[in-house]
């Protein structure tokens, strides 16, 4: 792949699923089966968490593939579900805290006391105590082993879990008050999964994992019945039709357009990757200001490419294929898409990269078809995003 995906501005991308992830976790969502307790070398364990941006360590040189319209809703493509098909402390932690145990461990590195009689959060006439945070905490400390965790890490932990328990209480409420039921079945089958997937990683027996869980099965089977009963009814009331999905694409049409173009770079770098000096950098502007002349006046644009350009895409005379918006840095974003077919932009642009000249070639809009699925998961997580919010208010949510 050519080195003039260069100018593709990743960071944009990075900073709008950062955002996402951000509004979500506010609003009080937790997808805590992203958490995971894993053994390192020295047989410790850390948290990862999967729904981290894939994009989160960027080479400024690096080659990055182009990306579609279809791919620009990508900053939800990682938000699994509005809530976790996981017991928070009980089941996904509570193997850090088996673990913990089972290595001979009596206390974390890091630890806080709860109390029982403290009010941590009220949903209506609902009160979660300390002791509820605790048995989620716990586990989370034995987790990170020896690793002392900051205050302000702890906080941020205590934040999610007091926001997973008010979420799916909620959820569970709504879904309770539109009929919604689970069969015992299911509930039977989704405890089975899990104690049996711990009995396999730490070798304990269903009565051993109850006994340092320190909770019954019967609680938590309770819990397991509420988060099917939540997921069952976020399910169905965001869920979006096709023919939603297509009355948002024709409304939004210029959300997937995107446009060819070709470019002439006169680089603002050395060979080695460093930033030329200020004098040359002005040399290197009168120089493209020439060629810029010299293409309005009827000089072929690709010949000039091929001649004048220091990205590699002055092989295909300068070409850059389609690209959409928020793929490209956004002053060469600006001009590209301000242009008609066939015209070259009247100036020089500017970029970290050096100095172009733009002609835009082409333009085409995705076919609905194309973006249809990724079109519908971001409606259906627009729609999670106002009933949570609504259920937030319904019910009366404070965080003590």
């Amino acid at each position: 792949m050519s080195e003039d995906k260069k100018i593709i501005n990743d960071n944009e991308e990075i900073k709008a699923e950062d955002t996402i992830n951000e509004e979500i976790n506010n609003k009080g969502v937790l997808d805590v089966s992203t958490e995971e307790a894993v053994e390192d070398n020295e047989g410790e364990s850390e948290l990862v968490e999967e729904n981290k941006s894939e994009n989160e360590e960027i080479v400024k040189n690096e080659v990055v593939e182009e990306k579609t319209a279809k791919t620009k809703l990508k900053k939800i493509k990682n938000t699994k579900s509005i809530i976790a098909m996981a017991i928070v402390g009980c089941i996904c932690l509570g193997a850090g805290f088996t673990y913990g145990k089972s290595v001979g461990r009596t206390l974390p590195a890091t630890s806080r006391k709860y109390s029982s009689s403290k009010i941590v959060a009220t949903v209506g006439d609902t009160k979660f105590t300390g002791e509820q945070l605790r048995q989620k905490m716990d586990p989370l400390f034995y987790i990170n082993g020896k690793t002392k965790l900051s205050d302000e890490e702890i906080d941020a932990y205590e934040s999610s879990f007091i926001d997973y328990m008010t979420t799916t209480e909620v959820l569970y409420l709504e879904g309770k008050a539109e009929g919604i039921t689970v069969e015992k079945e299911d509930v039977e089958n989704e405890y089975s999964t899990l104690i049996s997937s711990l009995q396999q990683t730490y070798n304990l027996t269903e009565d051993d994992l109850i006994n340092k869980l320190n909770i019954s099965k019967e609680d938590i089977e309770k819990e397991l019945e509420k988060e099917l009963i939540a997921v069952e009814y976020i399910g169905k009331a965001s869920e979006v039709t096709e023919e939603e999905a297509e009355k948002y694409y024709n409304n939004n049409k210029d959300e997937f357009l995107k446009v060819r173009a070709s470019h002439i770079l006169i680089s603002n770098t050395d060979d080695e990757g460093n930033t030329v000096s200020d004098e040359q950098k002005a040399k290197n502007k009168e120089e493209a200001e020439k060629i810029l002349k010299q293409a309005q006046q009827g000089v072929d644009f690709a010949q000039l490419a091929k001649e004048y350009s220091s990205d590699s895409s002055s092989e295909n005379g300068g070409d850059l294929d389609f690209f959409s918006k928020g793929q490209m840095v956004e002053p060469f974003e600006n001009a590209a898409f301000s242009l008609k077919n066939g015209e070259i932009y009247p100036e020089v642009v500017e970029t970290d990269y050096g100095y172009h000249i733009i002609k835009k070639t082409d333009e085409k809009y995705d076919e609905f078809s194309t973006v249809k699925e990724d079109l519908v998961y971001y409606l259906g997580y627009e729609k999670q995003s106002n009933i949570l919010d609504n259920l937030l208010e319904k019910y009366n949510v404070e965080v003590k």
